[in-house]
């Protein structure tokens, strides 16, 4: 599976990049000046799109009564605060931009979900409609709007048909399924109330409860699964923590990719703290999947690190400073609860309580 989707996203970048040549060459100026162009015009324009796509989220959005949490772009982010508007800086690999909201109240099979939803993908196709139109009107297509409407289209329809975890999938899975519906919502409501600040454990149990019959196996059980998960650290109950962790292990292959490191991350700190299988410990860690995301400027990834440092290095002065590490970066990270529970975890890794 994992070399289907590399070499699908190979087919994709590479049917991009034909494309713009292929416009080049169909426009009879073919140069070193007009592919260099056509390249500069693909990259602009791909970023252009994607704020576009996450506009048309906001928007849609707004007109159906949600309230905006964060817009993220790469790594640039602005949060809503209390106090107005604040920049942090989020890397999320797997998504290239994000628009979160906070939900309208919810009320069972009308739940306002679809526009939202749909909203990235009206805009990018809205925007090459319009481009197409003044294109069309000025009786010439020139090749950098030709690039923008392919990029749109390209953009659009990537995000609407059904694939991996995209928007396409979210509104297929919710579309007229009652409780995938409840989930989305829930989704989108406890990432709002922890991000002012609401803790886990003050959140009601029925936003951490699978619907009947549930398997799990989905991205959106998966992503309840996560939250219980959340929650039982926040309680310090690890063994609890380590049971849910277990649940999803035993099916990591089947998680989304972003799922699965985070999953394999918090496996190492609780074997840490539970003085669990150093082996398994080291196997996780070497990881390249892994590595590659512990490298990454994150208060958890800080916490991971130092759970290895201590438990299977014996070095307690690498433990501290990569927590101190950590503790810096809180003002990179958008989610207020997530802040006080990181500090509330790397204080339990070096037996001192809360660490501020």
């Amino acid at each position: 599976m994992k070399k289907f989707l590399s070499t699908l996203v190979m087919v994709v970048i590479g049917a991009a990049f034909g494309g713009v040549l292929s416009l080049v060459i169909l426009s009879g100026d073919v140069s070193v000046a007009s592919v260099v162009i056509g390249v500069g015009c693909l990259i602009v324009f791909y970023v252009l799109h994607i704020i576009l796509h996450e506009a048309g989220h906001l928007l849609f959005g707004k007109i159906t009564g949600y309230s905006l949490v964060s817009f993220r772009i790469f790594s640039w982010m602005v949060v809503a605060t209390e106090n107005g508007l604040e920049r942090k800086k989020l890397y999320a690999p797997g998504t290239l931009g994000q628009c979160l909201m906070a939900p309208p109240a919810y009320e069972e099979g009308k739940y306002p979900f679809k526009l939202y939803l749909c909203g990235g993908v009206i805009i990018n196709f809205l925007a090459s409609a319009v481009v197409g139109l003044v294109a069309w009107m000025a009786g010439e297509l020139p090749l950098a709007a030709s690039v923008f409407i392919l990029l749109g289209v390209f953009i659009g329809l990537t995000n609407i048909i059904p694939f991996s975890f995209n928007d396409g999938m979210t509104l297929k899975m919710a579309w007229n399924r009652g409780s995938k519906q409840w989930q989305l919502f829930s989704q989108f409501y406890i990432n709002a109330q922890t991000s002012n600040g609401v803790s886990y454990q003050e959140l009601p149990d029925e936003f951490f409860a699978l619907p009947a019959g549930d398997n799990g196996r989905d991205y959106f059980s998966q992503w309840t699964l996560c939250m219980q998960l959340a929650r039982a650290m926040d309680r310090l109950d690890f063994e609890e923590a380590k049971r849910i962790n277990d649940l999803l292990w035993e099916r990591k292959e089947q998680l989304i990719a972003l799922y699965r490191v985070e999953i394999a991350k918090e496996r190492l700190f609780l074997l840490a703290v539970l003085e669990g299988n150093k082996e398994e410990i080291r196997s996780i860690y070497a990881s390249k999947e892994v590595k590659r995301f512990l490298a990454m400027k994150q208060m958890s990834n800080k916490r991971i690190a130092a759970a290895y440092a201590l438990y299977v290095d014996g070095d307690r002065d690498k433990a501290v400073g990569l927590c101190e590490e950590g503790v810096a970066l809180e003002a990179y990270n958008p989610n207020a609860t997530d802040v006080v529970l990181e500090k509330k975890l790397m204080g339990v890794l070096l037996g001192l309580g809360d660490v501020a």
